[in-house]
């Protein structure tokens, strides 16, 4: 009896900036990306060796040694060296689809240029757009270079999906593409990021020493500008009754809570999945005045433990309608006002019917963000451009 031929999965290759282990958003969204592409695919991935690779079974995930002396500024921007280069050339060769995360890191650039030269299919999730930086040059350049490199590199790419309808919008109105654009949220792991049973969740409040009315308003995400942690010392200093809770990481400076001196400010450290949701979960709710970004996934997982948000307009633009839970106020740099970001926080933390709608947060996100379905829209699009691209 003859045996049936193994299956030979597609190549996929994967460049991203940072591996998960980096904590933002992007990265994070790629690794769990990565993990259910890898049933379907040969997955390779290529990232800076800043953070420790993640494993997966039977995928080559390699580390290539950068310079990322950008990062302490605000810009996530690692330059490999020599090697990574010739490793990322002889990876593109061996791949049969290229997945890219942005198309505004070198080596994402470099990826895609090496893969339009030997004719392989190339899709890029958008993350984040313009982003309105308080220094004019930042700003001016960034707008530049989505016109100038974002525009050629997204309209010359096989597919393009936006995780947000408002990134979506902006390059649409200076973009032609080559097959139409698309918006698929980033999804939630809702088997880590659940909500608590109201008593289990005022127990575990208590055994750090919070009442059940003393408020707590949390902020999750990298210490920098544009995430508006300005604003937060601003508000925080106001509200010194209330607690204020900050996850995160990010270099010294008046952006990083150690350095405002305000004892209602606690700060946490290295918390990420399990310990990162016990936060989420004994909040009483995420506060985000950011500009310049996609949908957070900070959000969808304070959502996904049934933890209303307060977030800034523009960020809002790029979530669904959900208005029991997402709250949207106006912020840009600019804003000094606090006093309308004081009265939203206030009237969610004092909503009559607040223990309906952390039930219907979290019933929410479970239905539109389920990991499993989005990865299975991406596995259907690789498949398609993989049959198309292979010669008949």
């Amino acid at each position: 009896m003859s045996s049936q031929p193994a299956t030979v999965k597609p190549r996929l290759l994967v460049v991203t900036h940072y591996f998960p282990a980096h904590r933002g958003g992007v990265e994070i969204v790629a690794g769990e990306l990565a993990s259910r592409l890898n049933k379907h695919f040969a997955l390779r991935w290529l990232a800076a060796d800043c953070d420790p690779a993640p494993s997966l079974p039977n995928a080559r995930i390699d580390g290539q040694k950068a310079w990322n002396g950008l990062e302490r500024f605000g810009l996530p921007w690692p330059l490999w060296g020599w090697r990574g280069w010739k490793t990322l050339y002889g990876a593109v060769g061996e791949a049969d689809i290229i997945h890219l995360h942005d198309f505004i890191y070198p080596a994402n650039i470099v990826a895609f240029c090496l893969a339009r030269l030997r004719r392989k299919p190339v899709v890029i999730t958008q993350h984040i757009g313009d982003i309105d930086y308080r220094n004019p040059v930042l700003r001016a350049v960034l707008k530049g270079v989505n016109r100038s490199f974002g525009r050629l590199i997204l309209g010359r790419a096989s597919q393009v999906v936006f995780i947000s309808p408002r990134v979506k919008e902006i390059f649409r109105s200076f973009t032609a593409f080559r097959s139409g654009p698309v918006y698929w949220p980033n999804g939630v792991n809702t088997q880590i990021y659940t909500p608590l049973a109201p008593p289990e969740r005022l127990a575990r409040r208590a055994g750090l020493g919070i009442s059940a009315d003393q408020p707590v308003v949390l902020f999750v995400g990298r210490f920098v500008e544009k995430k508006g942690l300005a604003f937060i010392r601003q508000l925080a200093a106001l509200r010194p009754d209330w607690q204020w809770w900050c996850a995160g990481w990010g270099p010294d400076g008046p952006c990083h809570p150690d350095t405002w001196e305000l004892p209602q400010v606690r700060v946490w450290k290295g918390q990420h999945g399990e310990s990162l949701a016990e936060l989420y979960r004994m909040a009483d709710v995420l506060v985000l005045p950011s500009y310049g970004e996609g949908f957070p996934l900070v959000v969808q997982e304070s959502l996904a433990c049934g933890t209303p948000t307060v977030i800034s307009e523009e960020t809002a633009a790029g979530a669904p309608a959900f208005p029991r839970a997402i709250r949207a106020v106006p912020y840009s740099p600019a804003t000094t006002q606090p006093e309308e970001w004081l009265t939203a926080l206030q009237d969610m933390l004092t909503a009559s019917d607040m223990a309906e709608i952390r039930t219907d947060a979290a019933a929410f996100a479970r239905k539109k963000w389920d990991w499993d379905h989005l990865a299975s829209q991406y596995v259907a699009l690789f498949s398609h451009l993989h049959k198309e691209s292979v010669p008949r």
